[in-house]
């Protein structure tokens, strides 16, 4: 019986605003998963405000946040879709309601492993107003001494 011989497929993925078109290499197969169809939010900023005034599993923001409190907000880098341009600022009016001071506030771009995030790459992800009064800076998992040992999980992972 003869091997049989795949006939290379393309592959199409969306990544930041626009796709990567790619071929696999000859050997290796591919599967195509797709996300389960939901419809949109029709009112997105009023589900955000909804999620904010009830959390699931602990106190809103104002029962939790008290003048003088340093806060961290992590938001995704560019390589992600995530609509941060509208949670993070929902997110820091319920802080200032609370009495939390801008300087008191640090807004860490979750880079990961890829490239450090450029100034235009924060305003598209957090708009200009937000990092014009916030500080706003990346994660340096490569930098030994910007991490912070937190310790370890109980699965027994380390936290840094």
């Amino acid at each position: 019986m003869k091997p049989e011989t795949l006939k290379p497929e393309k592959y199409r993925i969306p990544y930041s605003r626009t796709y990567l078109e790619f071929i696999l290499p000859p050997g290796m197969r591919g599967t195509v998963v797709e996300s389960k169809k939901v419809p949109p939010i029709a009112d997105v900023e009023g589900a955000i405000a909804d999620a904010l005034a009830h959390p699931v599993g602990s106190p809103p923001l104002p029962e939790l946040a008290r003048p003088g409190d340093r806060v961290c907000i992590v938001f995704t880098d560019v390589t992600r879709a995530s609509p941060d341009h509208l949670l993070v600022p929902a997110i820091l009016q319920e802080l200032e309601a609370a009495g939390v001071q801008d300087e008191d506030v640090t807004l860490l771009c979750g880079i990961g492993m890829h490239r450090p995030s450029t100034h235009e790459e924060k305003i598209a992800k957090l708009g200009a107003e937000v990092v014009a009064r916030y500080r706003v800076i990346d994660n340096e998992p490569q930098n030994p001494d910007a991490l912070a040992d937190l310790g370890v999980t109980p699965g027994g992972v380390p936290v840094l």
